[in-house]
């Protein structure tokens, strides 16, 4: 137990050597420049595709049957995948 008691000593020491953080209510007090490193800064810029006439598009959507048709296809059920030959073996 009295092996102990020097490097006990020893880091008391070493912690109040250490500065008190500065006064939070202190104007005066310096503070560490906000750095702002954006997450984005090292991906590349996506491929856009090349945009369609609107009036095309719109055209397409009012032949295939509007936001309806659309809205029946969103609710339809998955398909069931059919086994193949080689998955019953």
């Amino acid at each position: 137990m009295l092996r102990c008691f020097p490097a006990a000593a020893l880091a008391l020491v070493a912690m109040s050597a250490v500065a008190a953080p500065a006064d939070p209510a202190d104007p005066r007090a310096a503070v560490r420049p906000l750095v702002h490193r954006s997450t984005l800064a090292g991906r590349a810029a996506p491929d856009h595709p090349e945009l369609a006439d609107w009036r095309a598009v719109n055209e397409r959507v009012r032949a295939v049957g509007g936001w309806k048709a659309y809205l029946k296809q969103a609710q339809a059920p998955d398909p069931v995948p059919t086994a193949s030959p080689e998955a019953t073996r």
